[in-house]
């Protein structure tokens, strides 16, 4: 019997709330202003993938301008000039900190089945690893040790250690979560996850056990339930969804006063 797999990304809505993961795939809040933060994201992680494929530093520069006008929108708080000079400095950061020496590139952002790491490498003496970047405007000091503990029990880490295993045919030793912080100074922080075959069992076994419930509710056979502690959300604010839940009781009508309706996408990988 073929198990249901699904994303890293789609999981983590589920593990957060099932109704919330419902919602999210139709709706999105509207936004007061645009912010950065991601397509800054977007933009370093392309301007690494081009650096550790061997480009020149100005076509690197050129990958990294594209993408950001491409995704710009225009507000008060920042220029596209500014932007450009945050994301380069997060690319430099990245090139300095030398994380790559004594590895040899496998992928760089390739599409699995349900995942998308941005890079598997193997190392030397190490062996076979993923590193996955993520990019903060800014992390308090107090917050960065905690930080990077936050994904030794990672679902999407262990999922990319799964996955790639799977998909090269050879056990992933580590994983390594690399956080590129651009404010006040560009810094790089970043921690070695081992990953042990009981652990990657012990989490595989919960994976499909979540899996086969996320099938049942595709299929229809299982209705959403809500996670009530998943309202109150956590350091980022409340759930998103908390409104279209708590006030407008899934009513569209009313929700499309705070949340417009996604346009739809395919892929699936994040």
């Amino acid at each position: 019997m073929r198990r249901s797999i699904f994303s890293p990304s789609d999981t983590a809505d589920w593990l957060f709330c099932p109704v919330f993961r419902s919602l999210r795939k139709i709706w999105t809040p509207r936004e007061v202003e645009w912010a950065p933060n991601r397509l800054l994201g977007i933009a370093v992680q392309e301007g690494i993938n081009w650096h550790l494929k061997g480009a020149a530093d100005d076509v690197v520069e050129n990958h990294v301008q594209d993408t950001l006008q491409e995704g710009f929108q225009p507000q008060a708080k920042y220029t596209l000039e500014g932007l450009h000079k945050l994301a380069l400095r997060g690319v430099q950061a990245l090139v300095d900190a030398d994380l790559f020496v004594r590895h040899q590139i496998l992928m760089l952002d390739e599409p699995l089945s349900q995942s998308r790491p941005d890079v598997v490498s193997r190392h030397e003496t190490e062996g076979l690893g993923v590193s996955d970047i993520k990019v903060s405007l800014q992390v308090g000091e107090r917050y960065r040790a905690q930080r990077l503990s936050e994904y030794t029990t990672d679902d999407q880490f262990w999922h990319y250690a799964w996955e790639v295993g799977e998909s090269l045919g050879e056990p992933v030793k580590w994983v390594r979560p690399v956080v590129c912080v651009l404010t006040p100074k560009a810094t790089v922080l970043t921690e070695l996850v081992r990953i042990e075959p009981e652990r990657l069992d012990f989490w595989l076994q919960g994976a499909y056990s979540h899996w086969s419930d996320m099938a049942e509710e595709e299929a229809g056979s299982r209705t959403p339930a809500p996670r009530w502690p998943s309202c109150r959300g956590g350091k980022f604010g409340p759930c998103q969804m908390y409104d279209a839940c708590h006030v407008f009781h899934h009513d569209p009508a009313q929700m499309e006063v705070f949340y417009e309706r996604r346009v739809p996408h395919t892929d699936g990988l994040q």
